[in-house]
């Protein structure tokens, strides 16, 4: 014990009896790379009584020590960390080149968990806290304690969490190896399978989940979610952007957007990306009306006019919804004053698609000129470091101000890698890698995951949070997971372009810090199943959220560069939970929150599915709308490559079956 209080001294000053606690701390197996770890319980020595709180804080030993991640941000005083954002929990503190995290002992919550548990690190006060109690959502979305009340007996644990050393940590991003903790201590016991001992074959089993959108939005819902069209004497169509619970045909509010009536290539709405999906799903059911509708969604594509290389990213129609009277324009996630700037996110992500299009399903030479004509654009903007802006001015080519040097240039090194590769022009190369060095240097080391979600969505700036500042309660910045996953992509695709070692070990450090966003469990005290599922950003409180159906790929890609199972198996997860709120029979906790809350749901609605769960205040009800492109159609695309991309793997393997759950 002395030995463990030797080590520990180096990070926190503390007292094994504080504020009627006392704590027992003992010895934990050690896994590869763990230097110093002990596991630390509260247990309660006063007698029994009711109280609002229970908090041990843990000042730090000296002011070097600086927080490198928390999963959550508390900017007020009264605010905490609170459990219900305990995904992959941690408090991660560096001194030079040594690394130390608290993190909570999940399978104690999971099995214990009488009151709500918090955690904080405060930077003016140089001091981390533990405790119990309750708190409220507020903001949006923070939790704040509410001095509610619970009864607590003499000699009951109160909480239990890890306190884990590593040394010689050189890693410019070192949260791998936290992540890798999390999958080792919670994870692996909870999601890793064998596929030869699963009762049905997986794929099988979450092609039902595809079967289920294809037949709600294009047979029980056509009229609602197809959209088609003449635009500019070509036929289009695609998924409509947004429709409500409400719409439901039949009900007579077919006509109740929840936006305005409108289709979108965006960097979250793709409906080329879903256009895709539904393209190989036809290919595969040998489904004529899908591959139809896919060239529709990708003549939609092509349809929006470039401006020098520059193109819109949303068409909307005419308030009364005549297609044939809309327009084109941009997406409204975006500072004020920017209506007529273009989104060069957007851009680099549907051309992207564009691409994979060409590549995987039809080498349309229009798609090909088209990603050629705005990329020739896209270098003309990019600055002397590899920095691009991220908005410009469609008709004077100002730059905006805002994310002038943001990780949204990863969007842009991935798709001149993937340029790269199907032209071999060097100049693609160049220009990605220079890119991507600027993001290495500028971005992550600093944890600076600003991009537009963080601030221009619903979790938006207020004086308390400014992009560009960090947090002054912790000195961290206001992240959000979308651009962590395209740094991780982008960092693979330059590695696999150059064939340098240092971007794959820094993608893997990147993925790492992606990881800590996924639950590796499923709370108890969460009224739906999440393990697997992802958060978005440490200023809201999403669980489940679309994008994991992204990032099941990027695992499935690392471990093909790797051949790291965790990969693979987190992979395996995300990807099934891209379809736990959707709403059909297989889901059964997800349906009876629908239909308590849209008794008018029945077999004709199974397939709509919420964008995420627990955004808010929106906890005891289903959410009210579904996004075809940041949902279900999302999803079935995933899935779909996915199962495509998997088939080498099968063939290494003598064809043995090897899959998702």
């Amino acid at each position: 014990m002395q030995k463990q209080i030797n080590w520990l001294n180096e990070w926190l000053q503390y007292d094994t009896v504080q504020n009627n606690i006392q704590f027992e701390l003992r010895d934990v197996e050690k896994t590869e790379g763990i230097s110093n770890i002990i596991s630390v319980e509260a247990i309660w020595q006063s007698p029994t009584q009711s109280i609002d709180k229970v908090e041990l804080v843990m000042p730090l030993a000296n002011t070097s020590i600086e927080c490198i991640w928390k999963p959550h941000l508390a900017p007020f005083e009264s605010m905490v960390v609170g459990d219900l954002f305990f995904q992959s929990p941690a408090i991660v503190l560096r001194q030079s080149n040594k690394l130390f995290a608290l993190i909570p002992d999940i399978d104690y919550i999971e099995e214990q968990r009488r009151v709500p548990q918090y955690m904080d690190y405060v930077k003016p006060d140089n001091h981390m806290i533990y405790g119990l109690g309750h708190y409220n959502k507020t903001h949006h979305v923070y939790h704040s304690l509410n001095q509610q009340p619970f009864d607590i007996k003499e000699g009951q644990s109160l909480f239990k969490f890890y306190l884990v050393e590593w040394l010689k940590i050189e890693d410019i991003r070192p949260l791998e190896p936290v992540s890798s903790f999390m999958w080792n201590y919670f994870g692996r016991k909870r999601m890793e399978f064998d596929p030869s001992e699963q009762s049905s074959p997986p794929n099988k089993y979450l092609e039902k989940y595809a079967t289920y959108t294809y037949e709600w939005a294009f047979v029980h819902w056509k009229d609602i979610v197809w959209q088609e069209f003449e635009l500019d004497s070509n036929r289009v169509g695609a998924p409509v952007f947004i429709v409500r619970a409400k719409q439901k045909p039949g009900l007579g509010f077919e006509n109740d957007w929840r936006e305005a009536k409108s289709i979108w290539n965006q960097a979250w709405f793709s409906s080329l990306r879903s256009a895709y999906g539904y393209r190989r799903w036809g290919e595969h059911w040998q489904d004529e009306d899908l591959i139809h509708k896919s060239e529709l969604a990708k003549q939609f594509a092509l349809s929006a006019p470039q401006t020098n290389g520059l193109f819109p990213s949303v068409y909307t129609a005419e308030e009364n919804g005549d297609w044939n009277a809309g327009v084109w324009g941009h997406s409204n996630r975006r500072p004020v004053g920017h209506e007529n700037y273009g989104h060069l996110l957007d851009m680099s992500w549907t051309a992207l698609w564009m691409l994979k299009w060409y590549e995987d399903i039809d080498a349309d030479k229009a798609l090909l000129n088209y990603v050629e004509s705005y990329v020739d654009r896209l270098l003309s903007l990019q600055e002397e470091d590899g920095n691009f802006p991220a908005w410009v001015e469609m008709d004077t080519g100002a730059i905006s101000p805002f994310l002038l040097d943001s990780p949204e240039t990863s969007m842009h090194a991935w798709l001149l890698a993937k340029l790269y590769q199907i032209t071999k022009d060097e100049r693609y190369r160049h220009a990605s890698k220079r890119a991507m060095d600027f993001v290495i240097k500028e971005v992550i080391p600093y944890g600076r995951w600003e991009d537009f979600e963080t601030y221009w969505s619903c979790s938006r700036e207020w004086e308390g949070k400014q992009y560009g500042k960090v947090d002054p309660r912790s000195g961290l910045y206001h992240q959000c997971s979308f651009s962590i996953y395209w740094t991780a992509e982008a960092l693979l695709a330059v590695y696999q372009i150059t064939n340098e070692d240092s971007y794959l070990e820094i993608g893997k450090q990147i993925l790492g810090e992606l990881s800590l966003y996924q639950a590796v469990w499923n709370p108890p005290y969460v009224n739906v199943p999440v393990q697997g599922g992802f958060a978005v950003m440490n200023t809201d409180d999403e669980w489940n959220d679309a994008r994991q159906s992204l990032i099941a790929l990027t695992y499935l890609h690392y471990f093909y560069a790797t051949n790291d199972d965790e990969y693979f198996y987190r992979g395996s997860w995300a990807l099934k939970a891209s379809f736990y709120m959707m709403y059909c029979p297989e889901n059964i906790e997800v349906k009876n929150l629908y239909e308590q809350t849209f008794p008018f749901f029945d077999e004709k609605d199974f397939g709509f599915e919420m964008e995420n769960a627990h955004h808010g205040e929106n906890i005891d009800v289903a959410g009210e709308f579904t996004i075809f492109d940041w949902g279900n159609g999302s999803a079935s695309a995933s899935l779909a490559e996915w199962l495509d991309v998997q088939k080498p793997l099968r063939m290494e393997n003598n064809d043995e079956e090897i899959n998702v759950l």
